[in-house]
């Protein structure tokens, strides 16, 4: 194995958290960065030959980018330090099998990747959704969708707690690691506001044919609460558009899913996403729209949608 130590850059969620721990358990990396990947799309983020990407658009320069997203293998031609299989089911399952991973990391280690998988492709059941438990759990209290950051301040930052946890997913059962304190905090809040959750939910929810429209925009508070729940809520239709601020609220963020309860959607979202600027997955992808043009866009993706069924 190389002695060199790199960079990772990543997206602060599940899989990121995986790819950590598979790439430090490497003793590869020394140091760790999260980002958006709208920032790396547009140039925002430095990346040089020090760096290692994984679930993030490709960027000139990089030493390895790992991916799966469908609309990465549209948006570029195929470089050879761009290690991308679109079928696998997270970018930490790229990593894994580049690596040899059977043969190079521990046999517990399979919860974990199961846990990743699972999360990235969101191959989750109504149970995991209505009583999330072990690895499903935890995957929701790190997607910044579910909104926990935005609700409290917390002991420590997401940002420490994913560097924590990074060290000691590789060493702990999911068990142990739901117990940690400032993970204790955080899951005690996700089931504090359960209700409140669901309530704003069907308040804020329009139906459009087969596709949910759920928009936050304006919604003085967001309750905290796991983005596939509406689909449990809304078994008809399968496919939905959370709509809300981008950071700076010039622009509006179009973050479109398929219902993992009713697999019915013929569209493919990765690909129309990228259309719009933006990418994703066939099952998944999001876009950020000036606010001037959103309505406008929206029309146009409620329209396509419904025309795909």
């Amino acid at each position: 194995m190389n002695d060199k130590k790199y960079r990772l850059v990543t997206r602060s969620d599940m899989d990121g958290l995986v790819c950590g721990t598979l790439l430090k358990y490497l003793d590869i990396i020394d140091e760790i960065t999260f980002v958006h990947p709208k920032d790396m799309q547009d140039g925002k983020i430095e990346i040089t030959s020090n760096d290692i990407t994984t679930n993030l658009p490709y960027v000139e320069g990089v030493y390895l980018a790992f991916d799966h997203h469908f609309s990465e293998t549209l948006r570029n031609e195929k470089k050879d330090n761009h290690i991308i299989d679109p079928n696998a089911a997270s970018a930490a399952q790229v990593v894994y099998d580049y690596y040899d991973g059977d043969e190079i990391f521990p046999g517990y280690f399979t919860g974990m990747m199961l846990g990743a998988n699972k999360a990235d492709s969101a191959d989750f059941t109504y149970e995991d959704i209505v009583e999330p438990r072990a690895w499903a759990l935890l995957s929701f209290l790190m997607d910044s969708r579910t909104g926990l950051g935005r609700f409290r301040n917390f002991r420590i930052s997401n940002y420490q707690l994913m560097m924590d946890l990074i060290d000691y997913c590789s060493r702990h059962n999911i068990d142990e690691i739901l117990e940690l304190p400032d993970v204790k905090e955080r899951v005690d809040l996700y089931f504090q506001y359960e209700e409140q959750f669901k309530e704003q939910l069907k308040k804020c929810t329009k139906v459009f044919g087969n596709l949910l429209i759920i928009d936050y925009r304006y919604e003085e508070i967001i309750y905290p609460g796991n983005r596939f729940m509406v689909y449990t809520l809304f078994p008809e239709q399968n496919i939905s558009i959370h709509i809300f601020w981008a950071k700076d609220k010039e622009k509006t963020v179009f973050s479109t899913g398929k219902s993992i309860i009713n697999k019915t959607s013929n569209t493919n979202i990765g690909e129309l996403m990228l259309k719009y600027g933006g990418g994703g997955h066939k099952k998944a992808g999001a876009c950020q729209i000036y606010n001037d043009k959103s309505e406008q866009i929206l029309e146009e993706l409620i329209s396509k949608i419904n025309q795909d069924g």
